[in-house]
């Protein structure tokens, strides 16, 4: 009896330690988890948010040298917003890898050659060292080129969502491994548990069939059944119950946690709103206009299309609305460039078929296209002049309620289709106060329900003409309501919507210009 009895308490010992073992060993790994999941979202996420500030700074650096000597002042101030960036990511990630900090240096060093080869009174060939990206010239560009820095914030960006992957797979490991210890002492206490139920006591065997049933659906990620198995609460099968329960309860609250930090790595966090305010971003308008703007992303935050408004020297008003193939974050950052070299486009008063060849330069090398809406407003001579690159025609409701179209001037700019100068048009149309400019995106005009029906282009003139009080923000809410009350289904593709309109002469009309957020 006594050897037996010592036999038990050696058996205890044993599953106690065993389970302790374990226990410390999930901690641990849990801990690195959380640390994987913090270096993801305080160190690689904002990193790869930099390079894309690096690389918008770096495109505005290229439109305002691309513009001549119009643009000198205001490549000063991107050439400021670029060494500004560059020293932000360097501070950001110094220390933290070898690989990356390198790869920063070699960065720094291209734009200091390319900014360096462009400086004031040096002759250049400028579409050399500023119009051809990396995917033009090829493999191994030259230094002191656009090409050579496109090229080298290319393989940065690359580099950081590589860290960044690996930090993510590394915390899911962790995480697997945690299961693995679980489910490992789930085996080794019924072993235990057989073993003592057939030479000691047989009452011990469906307390411990129940706990390693119970261990197995914990280790597969089932969090029901709470509670320790019935038993005896002084026997040591009972006490062992209540420790597993404690490393469920703690498997369960990792699993939750686990599950949250990889849906932030998809879509949440600073970066996405900061990239989302860009994209509907307005300037405040001249004077006597009205400007309000709003982009609906089909996925979180970031969308395809790209919306603004620029007070020009002139006083008078440019609004515009573009929408680049495809949704999500790929095409939401292509969008950031693009709005980038059209705001700076406008503020260097270049014409507005000078304009879109600067978009279509910006996409070269892109397997991607964008349309483009741009319509200036001059209310001193009641006077709207737009170019439309195969964009959805806008709508122009007059004071008296009747509707017309602004028809197509050009193409959509497509990186394989040719930009000869010209190849844009220009029109002009009376534009008296009273009057409203309504851009829109094809995720409205093709937007669908459930059932197949389009929202349609005669819906949108129905609420058009029906407004009470044609001001832009009041045709923009009213707009995004009826596609709400439609049921248009929103993750198909990005909804935006531009509303433009002058105030009569004499009267107050440079209110702020406004997107409304979802």
């Amino acid at each position: 009896m006594t050897r037996a009895r010592l036999l038990l308490a050696a058996m205890i010992g044993a599953a106690v330690l065993l389970a302790a073992g374990v226990a410390v060993t999930g901690f641990v790994l849990n801990a690195r988890h959380e640390r994987a999941a913090q270096r993801i979202e305080t160190l690689w996420h904002p990193a790869v948010a930099g390079v894309g500030s690096v690389r918008a700074a770096v495109g505005d650096v290229r439109a305002a040298s691309l513009a001549g000597d119009a643009g000198e002042a205001l490549r000063g101030t991107s050439r400021v917003s670029l060494e500004e960036h560059l020293e932000g990511l360097r501070r950001l990630t110094a220390g933290t890898d070898d690989e990356v900090d390198e790869g920063i240096v070699l960065l720094d060093r291209s734009v200091a050659r390319w900014l360096e080869s462009g400086r004031p009174g040096t002759q250049v060939d400028r579409m050399q060292v500023y119009g051809l990206p990396a995917a033009a010239v090829g493999a191994d560009p030259a230094e002191g080129t656009y090409a050579a820095v496109d090229a080298r914030s290319k393989e940065l960006a690359a580099l950081l969502e590589q860290r960044s992957t690996r930090e993510a797979e590394m915390a899911m490991w962790h995480m697997n491994s945690i299961l693995s210890y679980i489910l490992s002492l789930a085996v080794a206490v019924l072993v235990a548990a057989v073993v003592g139920a057939v030479v000691l006591q047989r009452r011990y065997l469906a307390p411990a069939g129940a706990l390693a049933q119970r261990l197995r659906r914990a280790a597969s990620g089932d969090a029901n059944g709470a509670g320790p198995p019935s038993g005896s609460d002084r026997s040591w099968i009972g006490l062992l119950s209540r420790e597993a329960e404690g490393v469920r309860e703690r498997l369960v609250v990792s699993q939750r946690e686990s599950r949250r930090n990889h849906e932030a790595l998809v879509q949440v966090g600073p970066a996405v709103q900061g990239l989302h305010e860009i994209l509907v971003s307005c300037e405040e308008p001249g004077p006597g206009a009205l400007v309000t703007g709003d982009v609906r992303a089909a996925e979180g935050l970031i969308a395809g299309d790209y919306l603004g408004a620029v007070r020009l020297s002139d006083g008078s008003t440019a609004v515009f609305l573009g929408d680049v193939c495809g949704h999500g974050v790929a095409a939401g950052l292509l969008a950031v460039q693009l709005k980038s070299v059209v705001t700076v486009g406008l503020r260097l008063d270049v014409d507005l078929d000078t304009l879109m060849r600067a978009v279509h330069h910006a996409l070269a090398g892109e397997d991607c296209f964008t349309t483009l809406a741009v319509a200036v407003l001059s209310p001193e001579r009641s006077l709207l002049t737009w170019v439309n690159a195969g964009h959805e025609e806008p709508f122009l409701r007059r004071a008296d309620g009747t509707l017309e179209r602004l028809e197509t001037t050009g193409p959509l700019v497509h990186p394989f289709l040719d930009a000869p100068p010209g190849n844009w048009q220009t029109r002009s149309v009376r534009f008296d106060p009273g009057d409203l400019l309504v851009l829109s995106t094809d995720g409205f005009t093709e937007g669908r329900r459930g059932d197949g029906e389009e929202f349609g282009e005669e819906r949108i003139s129905r609420v058009l003409t029906g407004l009470d009080d044609p001001a832009p923000s009041v045709a923009v809410t009213a707009l995004y309501s009826a596609a709400e009350r439609f049921g248009v289904d929103r993750g198909r593709d990005d909804m935006s919507l531009l509303a433009a309109a002058t105030t009569p002469r004499g009267t107050s009309g440079s209110s702020p210009a406004s997107a409304h957020d979802r």
